[in-house]
């Protein structure tokens, strides 16, 4: 069959499939920014993934929006032919919604690739003033249905209060941050997750982009829509337990190529 992209409504919300011609029955579900910062989805894609994408913004991971992904989930197999489980691949505050998706519903999740995610909503939205990010906050106050901003901050089911729950479900896991996110804080998001998995024995597939910004997500060598057309960087300095030696005070270049995700990803 030809590549087609079908959109319908779920729950009310809008809901993405993107079938290949070539479809095998795996899929990538973008948990959110569908289609930024998607070089590895598109090489994925010619390879025979399909893509599907499910539009709750704004819901922040709460577990009302848990439970309108597994409906989602639901008629997406339906629908179509695909894997019982796929790969959640969660960007910036769409790691709240893989991260939390995965924990409830593990028997719906082969692997997760987190990139630059929001882990805990006491980091972002920011609540000083001069990030212009109260609105947003607002938004998860509502959302989450906290009273009290001493509720909000006391609240124990944040993805880093579940680390050990989540990783007792063995699903595999790729982390991609950059050591200085001025966005979402990677001291306490990401690197929470490095160091207990370091502290634990535990397997996470990491790197660690040093110096690196909140943007360009991901790795490869396309055209960044979010920023004018401007191309990611040919290569970005990193540590990584696959780059043997390296470490923060020592980080290596590597080049800046899509094979980093896409391999995670067909790796059984």
């Amino acid at each position: 069959m030809p590549d087609k992209e079908e959109v319908f409504v779920v729950n009310g919300y809008r809901a993405v499939i993107m079938q290949p011609e070539n479809a095998n029955g795996k899929w990538i579900w973008k948990t959110e920014f569908f289609h930024a910062f998607e070089a590895a989805e598109e090489a994925l894609y010619r390879a025979g993934y399909t893509r599907v994408y499910y539009e709750i913004s704004d819901k922040y991971g709460s577990p009302e929006a848990v439970r309108l992904m597994y409906d989602f989930y639901k008629v997406l197999r339906e629908r179509i032919k695909l894997d019982e489980k796929g790969i959640l691949f969660g960007f910036s505050r769409g790691g709240l919604y893989a991260f939390n998706f995965a924990l409830k519903h593990p028997e719906c999740v082969g692997k997760v690739y987190l990139d630059a995610p929001v882990l805990d909503l006491r980091s972002w939205p920011r609540t000083d003033p001069v990030y212009g990010e109260m609105e947003l906050h607002e938004q998860v106050m509502k959302e989450y249905g906290f009273e009290t901003e001493t509720e909000f901050l006391n609240y124990t089911a944040y993805p880093v209060e579940k680390l050990k729950e989540y990783f007792e479900n063995g699903i595999p896991t790729l982390l991609i941050a950059g050591d200085d996110d001025r966005t979402v804080d990677f001291r306490r998001n990401s690197e929470i997750i490095i160091r207990y998995c370091e502290q634990n024995g535990i397997s996470l597939v990491y790197y660690v982009k040093a110096g690196a910004d909140h943007h360009p997500h991901s790795f490869g060598n396309l055209k960044d829509p979010w920023k004018g057309g401007r191309e990611y960087p040919e290569t970005f300095e990193v540590y990584a337990p696959s780059e043997v030696g390296s470490s923060r005070c020592n980080p290596v270049v590597i080049k800046s190529d899509v094979s980093i995700v896409t391999n995670f990803v067909k790796t059984s």
